[in-house]
C-alpha cells in the first residue's frame, strides 16, 4: 500500500520554505535516517554536531508530515494525569517520560539560542483544564506524585485563565510553568539548513523504495539514486511499518485534526490549552489567530489509517469547540489533519531494531513527538555510537515479545506496494 500525503495546508505552512535537492547518483555515509521529521532532523544535527557523516531521505518536504501539522506545544508530560501514567507504565517509566520531555524542552531552546532561529519560541507554560469533577481529581490526585518527580503543576482558578463567558465549561485548571511552545516548521527548516552546514547531506522528495543489508553496508535505493550506510535508522513514525512490516502490531496510525481562524478582537489563552483528558487542545498565536484541534474521541475508529484529509464529522466537533471559545461570527481560514504514530503501550521506539545488522528506530510517539523527539535523538545519538543511553532505556523496542523474537536478521526493508 503506497501513501501519497496530500500537500501541507497547516498553519505553518504559509511562507516559502528553503530550497533542499532531491537524491541523486550516489552516497556513503556513517548513518542514514529515513525520514525528515522532527526525529529524523534533530538527530542529523546532532549526529552532524558529532563530526559523524550523515545522510537523511525524506519522502516529501522536511517537516510534511505530522512534525509540520501540529499544534507547536511543547509539554513535559502526556495530557493524561500522572498518575494515569504510573499505572500504564510504572514509577520508572512515567519518570522517563517526564524527564524526556524537560530534556526535549531544554534541547530545543538551546537549539533556538544557539542557532538564533526566529520559530515563535515561547515558555510561558501551558494549560490543563478539566470539564468533569472525576477529570479534575485525578489531575489533583497526581500532584503529589509529579512534584516528587521534579515537575511543578500547580491548581489555579478558572476564572483567570478562561474568558468569561466560558468559565461554567470547565471544572479546573492547572498550570505547568515550564512548559512552552513553537512553529514547528520554521524550527525544524531551521535545524535543518544548520546541519546541513555541519556536513549533513539531507534530501527532499526522495522517497526510500528498498534497503538491503549487504556485505556489512546498508544500500538503500531511491528512484534515482543508491545510498550506502553503516547504519540505517528509521525516523519514519506512523510510517514505519510501511517499510518494516513486523512493525505494523506495534505502531498504528491515528490521523488528528486542526483548523485555525483568522485574528480574534479577543484573548482566549496565553498558554497551550489541554482539555477533555487531553483530546482537546488549543492555542492562540501572537497575532491572535485561534489553532483548536483534537476532538478525536468523537470517531475513534475513523481516526485511524492514512488518510490525512479533515473529515466533516471532527470538523464539526472542532467548530462545537470554537463555538464555545469564541462567541459570535468566527473566520475559518485553515483546516488539516496529520498523521501520528501511536504505539500500543504508549511509548515510543527508540533504539536497535536490529543491533547486529545496524538497523534502530525512532518513533512511536503517540502523539507526543514535538514534546519528546529532541531528548530522545540526543540519547540515540550515543546509542549509535555503541555507548549506553539510560534515558531511552525504557523506550527499547524489544519489550514487545514480538519483536525480541524476530529482531535478528532484520535485513530487508521497503515500501510495501499494492
Amino acid at each position: 500500500m503506497r501513501i501519497r500525503a496530500h500537500a501541507p495546508t497547516s498553519i505553518w505552512w504559509t511562507e516559502p520554505i528553503p530550497a533542499i535537492p532531491a537524491f541523486e547518483g550516489e552516497l556513503d555515509v556513517e548513518v542514514l535516517i529515513v525520514g525528515g521529521g522532527i526525529s529524523g532532523i534533530t538527530l542529523a544535527y546532532t549526529l552532524a554536531q558529532a563530526s559523524c557523516t550523515v545522510g537523511l531521505l525524506e519522502a516529501g518536504p522536511l517537516a510534511g508530515s505530522a512534525s509540520g501539522r501540529n499544534a507547536g506545544f511543547l509539554m513535559a508530560t502526556p495530557a493524561e494525569p500522572y498518575g494515569e501514567l504510573i499505572a500504564l507504565w510504572g514509577r520508572d517509566g512515567a519518570r522517563a517520560v517526564l524527564q524526556t520531555g524537560r530534556r526535549s524542552h531544554r534541547r530545543i531552546g538551546e537549539l533556538v539560542n544557539a542557532l538564533g532561529l526566529d520559530c515563535g519560541y515561547r515558555s510561558n507554560g501551558s494549560l490543563r483544564l478539566t470539564r468533569t469533577p472525576e477529570e479534575a481529581e485525578d489531575q489533583r490526585a497526581s500532584l503529589p506524585d509529579l512534584h516528587a518527580d521534579g515537575l511543578r503543576m500547580l491548581e489555579t482558578p478558572v476564572a483567570g485563565v478562561v474568558p468569561a463567558h466560558c468559565v461554567d465549561r470547565f471544572t479546573a485548571a492547572f498550570i505547568t510553568p515550564e512548559d512552552g511552545e513553537i512553529d514547528p516548521v520554521r524550527f525544524l527548516h531551521g535545524v535543518a539548513l544548520a546541519a546541513m552546514g555541519r556536513g549533513a547531506r539531507i534530501f527532499v522528495h526522495s522517497e526510500l523504495q528498498r534497503a538491503q543489508w549487504s556485505g556489512g553496508l546498508w544500500e538503500a535505493r531511491t528512484a534515482r539514486g543508491l545510498a550506502r550506510a553503516r547504519i540505517l535508522v528509521l525516523a519514519t513514525n506512523a510510517f514505519s511499518p510501511l517499510l518494516c512490516p513486523i512493525l505494523a502490531p506495534i505502531i498504528a496510525p491515528r490521523r488528528g485534526q486542526m483548523l485555525a481562524t483568522g485574528p480574534l478582537e479577543q484573548e482566549i489563552g496565553s498558554r497551550p490549552t489541554y482539555a477533555h483528558w487531553g483530546y482537546q487542545y488549543w492555542r492562540q498565536l501572537a497575532d491572535r489567530r485561534l489553532l483548536i484541534g483534537g476532538w478525536r474521541h468523537l470517531d475513534p475508529d475513523g481516526e485511524s489509517g492514512y488518510d490525512d484529509r479533515p473529515t466533516d464529522r471532527i470538523q464539526r466537533g472542532l467548530e462545537e469547540g470554537l463555538r464555545d471559545l469564541v462567541p459570535g461570527t468566527v473566520t475559518i481560514e485553515r483546516r488539516w489533519a496529520g498523521i501520528m504514530g501511536f504505539a500500543r503501550d504508549g511509548r515510543p521506539l527508540v533504539g536497535w531494531l536490529d543491533p547486529e545488522h545496524h538497523v534502530a528506530i525512532c518513533g512511536g510517539f503517540t502523539g507526543h513527538g514535538m514534546g519528546m523527539a529532541a531528548a530522545c535523538t540526543q540519547d540515540l545519538a550515543d546509542l549509535l555510537s555503541w555507548k549506553r543511553a539510560h534515558g531511552i532505556d525504557t523506550y527499547d523496542p524489544s519489550r514487545f515479545p514480538e519483536l525480541r523474537k524476530r529482531r535478528e536478521g532484520l535485513t530487508s526493508l521497503g515500501v510495501l506496494t499494492g
